[in-house]
This record gives C-alpha cells, sequence and structure tokens, in this order.
C-alpha cells in the first residue's frame, strides 16, 4: 500500500464502510472519498478528520508511516481535540451558550437505574432525575458510531468486580440495541436475580460472564444459562479515577 488511495481503500473495506458511509462518519462529500481513492486528487485537508472517524493513524494514512491501528487513548484523545478545534472555530459557539435542551444537534442520554425483578423480562429501567443532567453527546458521535440517542442509556457502575476497568460510581453509556454477545466485550446483564457489568468470553463453544478483577477467587467467571439476559454493550465511561 504504497498510495494514500491504497491505504485508505485498505482501511475503509476493513471497517466494511462504503464510500457514502465513510463520508457521513468524517463530514466530507462522498466525492472527497471518491477521489482520494482514485488518486484524482489528493485532498490531504481532509484526511485528519477522515483517519478519525475510521479510528485510525492520521500519520499512517498520510504518510505510510508508524502503524495503522491508534489504541483506545489516542482514538478518544483524537476525537475529543477535533470536536474542540471545530468549537473553536464556530462564531455562534463562541458568542452564544448551547441549548442543550431537545437540541437535535445535541442529543441527550437519560441517566437510569436497573432493577433485576421476576418475571419475561427479568429487569426494569428506572429514569432518574435526582442524578445529575443528562449526558449529551454531539450528533455526529451517534452517526460516526451508528448508534441510535433512543437506545442509550447512561447509569452508574456499582461493585468491584470489573476493578481496574470500571470502579464502583463511574457512569456508562449503554448501547441497549446491541444485545448480541461479542467476544471480549463488556455488557450490562441481568443474571440470577442481579444487574451487573461483565466481559462477554467465548470459550469452548459457550459464553461466560467475566470479570476484570484479578481476584478470580471472589469474583469467577459464570457460564451464561437460558435465564441471562444481555441488557446492552457498555461504549462509554465516564470516571474520576486518574
Amino acid at each position: 500500500m504504497k498510495t494514500i488511495a491504497e491505504r485508505l481503500r485498505f482501511a475503509r473495506e476493513a471497517r466494511t464502510w462504503t464510500q457514502a458511509q465513510l463520508a457521513l462518519a468524517a463530514g466530507v462529500s462522498t466525492g472527497t472519498i471518491g477521489n482520494i481513492e482514485s488518486g484524482a486528487r489528493q485532498s490531504k485537508g481532509s484526511l485528519p478528520q477522515i483517519a478519525e472517524a475510521l479510528g485510525i493513524n492520521h500519520k499512517w494514512i498520510a504518510t505510510g508511516q508508524g502503524q495503522m491501528e491508534l489504541n483506545s487513548l489516542e482514538k478518544a484523545a483524537a476525537y475529543w481535540l477535533r470536536m474542540s478545534t471545530e468549537q473553536k472555530t464556530n462564531k455562534d459557539v463562541i458568542n452564544d451558550v448551547i441549548n442543550l435542551t431537545d437540541n437535535p444537534d445535541f442529543p441527550a442520554i437519560r441517566r437510569v437505574s436497573i432493577k433485576a425483578q421476576a418475571g419475561v423480562t427479568g429487569y426494569a429501567v428506572e429514569y432518574m432525575n435526582d442524578d445529575g443532567p443528562p449526558i449529551v453527546f454531539r450528533k455526529d458521535w451517534y452517526t460516526m458510531h451508528n448508534y441510535q440517542p433512543e437506545k442509550m442509556l447512561a447509569l452508574r457502575v456499582a461493585g468491584e468486580s470489573m476493578v481496574p476497568s470500571l470502579y464502583a460510581g463511574d457512569l456508562i453509556v449503554v448501547n441497549s440495541a446491541q444485545t448480541d454477545p461479542k467476544d471480549g466485550i463488556a455488557f450490562v446483564v441481568a443474571y440470577e436475580g442481579e444487574i451487573t457489568v461483565k466481559r462477554m468470553v467465548r470459550d469452548d463453544g459457550l459464553w461466560w460472564l467475566s470479570s476484570d478483577n484479578a481476584d478470580q477467587r471472589r469474583y469467577p467467571r459464570k457460564k451464561c444459562n437460558g435465564d441471562t439476559q444481555i441488557i446492552g454493550e457498555v461504549v462509554y465511561r465516564q470516571t474520576e479515577r486518574i
């Protein structure tokens, strides 16, 4: 992959995205993506936001140097740097306070408490009005990840089973539209009358609920059974632990 065109096409196809999907996530035109991939035009000014949308290293796509993939901290830093830069150059944001109430450009996620209960569903979702304001993200964050705001839930972590990944009191965002298990991914689940965060692990043809806590005597992994219900995938965390 000696050219920008080849690297961009490879990265896009690795995400199984069409040119139109990448253009939407990056905030550029489909023609811009097509021109770069065809080698007709080297629109280097758009490469940083295209790389950020793909979650890859801008230097790699521009020059071929370094690793293609970014780690999770680098991805977060790149995303928020672009967001802050856009805000600083937007006169409306500089001069006016953004109204976040029912703002379609900043869809909000409601804070909830999830309680286990007997019955068909196995759990109940209670919306919280006393745990702070809703969690707000820019509209393009949802678009980038193909999330639906109305399917997202924000809740507090309880217990220590996921330390050091998650601590009690951390605020997590859960995508309730994603209930298919993924190996190595954290989910909120209803299990044996308890609502908990566990990492799904595939082993010997079976799904297991695993804790990140190193004390496996206190937090042994447990096999999923017919009563296990996946409530949603954990996709974001806010923490005060540094």
